[in-house]
């Protein structure tokens, strides 16, 4: 249902529809079985390859954060098994590493290609950096140790997500963000020198 829509230009994304709410609705989704089908998704994104990128890139803005629904918002739900929302979050560098490091080789696009817009948008839509009013203790910790993850994976769309999420994570978690991207920069000498410089705005927090 998430995946499989049309998209192009002049398209509108399907989940503004007026009738977008009621559809949802019949789902009855609740909170702990929208953890369970995301982890499962971050764990084994191969599903995703009968999908254009285009398509993927539409899901993206839907389940992390900007459409009507924001099912990733339900790791935040205190209602939930902690253990289950911890296990989500921490498989979502599963879903980088074998999904988007082998379909966006190469320089990222972030400014002109949807899929690769999306991806480094990832972080900016989640529905935490980490704030002391957003999320446990726990769900700030696996998010930090997926940020750099995220980070080492030999993708310059990857690590730009990466870094763009923790510019945002300096805010509530400065000598932890400096020390991951310390550790990165001293750990893969071959980055782009784009990479390079965003890691350095980003390690300070003054990332665009």
């Amino acid at each position: 249902m998430v995946f499989d829509h049309p998209v192009g230009p002049g398209l509108p994304e399907w989940y503004w529809d007026p009738g977008f709410g009621a559809l949802w609705d019949l789902l009855e989704l609740d909170h702990a079985v929208t953890v369970d089908y995301l982890t499962r998704l971050f764990a084994r994104p191969g599903v995703l390859r009968t999908y254009s990128l285009g398509q993927v890139a539409q899901a993206i803005w839907f389940l992390v954060g900007s459409s009507p629904a924001e099912p990733l918002r339900a790791v935040l739900d205190s209602s939930v098994p902690l253990t289950a929302r911890v296990d989500c979050v921490a498989a979502i560098p599963t879903f980088f590493r074998d999904f988007v490091a082998p379909a966006a080789p190469g320089p990222s696009r972030a400014n002109d290609d949807p899929f690769h817009t999306a991806c480094y948008m990832w972080w900016d839509l989640f529905p935490t950096w980490g704030g002391p009013a957003a999320g446990e203790p726990e769900i700030h910790r696996v998010c930090l140790k997926t940020l750099s993850e995220t980070l080492s994976v030999r993708s310059e769309l990857c690590q730009l997500s990466a870094l763009h999420g923790l510019n945002h994570w300096r805010l509530h978690h400065g000598p932890q963000v400096e020390q991951t991207i310390d550790a990165f920069l001293a750990a893969t000498t071959d980055v782009s020198p784009m990479i390079r410089d965003y890691a350095a705005a980003a390690r300070a927090g003054c990332a665009l």
